[in-house]
């Protein structure tokens, strides 16, 4: 009986705050994110029994924990954000090192051919995301909505492909930026 009267007073908190919290989040976060924050900080609620506290103790809790959950988001994204940069400048700068090699201009049919098979090998949607950016010239925001994915998911499928062209054709990777224009 205890257990589900902590039960439902948790789910009239939750009923109450949840929205107001969506809300707040969102000013700061991408809203495709906003909802597992919020649902995160009531599960660590739920664990750490702080519900227990008076409703305005409760509140505050809940305020702050979304406010450290969005700016650990923030912080997490910028770190990714700078390690997907570095990765495209070294790319770039592979690509200069290879224009070094005159003979890469008598093996470009052969490569693109390699290339477009290791492409089609990828799966469905890794091969239909790298089609639509890189043949259609589609931007990952266009791919997303067309796709109903988000842009962070179609930015990581087309950098995790990359990166499995890259070891797969170290090579003749760098023809991805001539012929694709990456």
């Amino acid at each position: 009986m205890l257990k589900s009267k902590e039960t439902e007073h948790y789910k009239v908190l939750y009923l109450k705050y949840a929205p107001m919290l969506l809300c707040f989040a969102k000013k700061f976060i991408d809203e495709h994110f906003v909802e597992d924050i919020v649902h995160d900080v009531f599960m660590r609620l739920w664990d750490k029994q702080i519900f227990r506290l008076p409703e305005p103790e409760v509140k505050k809790i809940l305020y702050a924990a979304v406010r450290n959950a969005c700016i650990d988001h923030l912080r997490r994204l910028k770190l990714e954000r700078r390690f997907v940069d570095h990765h495209a400048i070294q790319l770039k700068l592979d690509e200069l090192d290879f224009f070094k090699s005159s003979e890469s201009i008598f093996m470009q049919n052969d490569l693109m051919a390699l290339i477009l098979k290791y492409i089609e090998e990828l799966s469905e949607k890794k091969q239909q995301i790298f089609r639509m950016s890189y043949l259609e010239q589609m931007k990952a925001s266009e791919i997303a909505k067309d796709l109903n994915l988000s842009v962070r998911t179609v930015e990581n499928q087309l950098y995790r492909t990359l990166l499995i062209l890259r070891k797969k054709i170290p090579a003749a990777f760098i023809y991805l930026f001539i012929f694709f224009k990456i």
